[in-house]
């Protein structure tokens, strides 16, 4: 295959993933409370009245997407936007 060809299917395939993580209204409301600053998933599920569980879930979604980045501290979990571009 040749180099043209592979970069048009890895952009179309993250396009594919940046569309299947924007098709869920809860997933759009974890993005807007992200931009707003960092949070822990425990909070974002409380914030959003899901479980754990699910935010989690969605929250796996939007960084395979790499809407989303995410940090160890300590036991914790912390998520934030990938980059300024996803808040604009």
């Amino acid at each position: 295959m040749n180099d043209s060809r592979r970069t048009k299917d890895l952009l179309y395939e993250q396009v594919a993933r940046i569309g299947k993580a924007a098709s869920s209204p809860k997933r759009l409301e974890l993005v807007e409370l992200l931009c707003q600053g960092e949070k822990t998933v425990e909070t974002l599920a409380r914030e959003t009245g899901i479980s754990m569980k699910l935010a989690s879930a969605q929250l796996r979604e939007l960084r395979v997407a790499h809407l989303v980045d995410t940090e160890k501290q300590g036991k914790n979990v912390i998520y934030r936007i990938a980059n300024r571009a996803v808040a604009d």
